[in-house]
């Protein structure tokens, strides 16, 4: 599995990507610091999981998501904030994402996402 770290914070992108290889040792993680940079790894090699932060400046995690779902055969894409806001659910409903959460349920949900997702993905002995 390929998964797209998104967020302009280089510590969380490092503390996401550590417990991601915690659970899933075989899986390739690639990182981008923002929307546009994103959007260029995309392009170059298609990830099946996208976790972009919002808010991001420019292009936040909604608006990357939209985009990214509105490709043939898009990966999955699970936005990630520090709080949801009232509308947070439309707005990321209407961009077409997989999965909205907050930081503090990451570990939970995300790998409960990921285990129906990628159901060969499993935790790592």
């Amino acid at each position: 599995m390929r998964i797209l770290l998104v967020d302009p914070q280089l510590d969380s992108r490092c503390a996401i990507a550590r417990w991601l290889d915690e659970f899933f040792g075989h899986v390739q993680m690639e990182s981008a610091a923002s929307g546009a940079e994103a959007l260029k790894a995309v392009e170059k090699r298609i990830p099946d999981l996208v976790l972009p932060a919002h808010p991001m400046p420019v292009l936040d995690g909604i608006e990357l998501g939209a985009i990214v779902k509105a490709r043939p055969n898009p990966p999955a894409v699970v936005v990630v904030t520090l709080s949801c806001t009232a509308g947070f659910d439309v707005q990321c409903k209407a961009a077409g994402v997989d999965l909205w959460l907050e930081k503090r349920h990451l570990q939970v949900r995300l790998l409960d996402f990921l285990q129906k997702r990628f159901p060969k993905t499993g935790r790592r002995p």
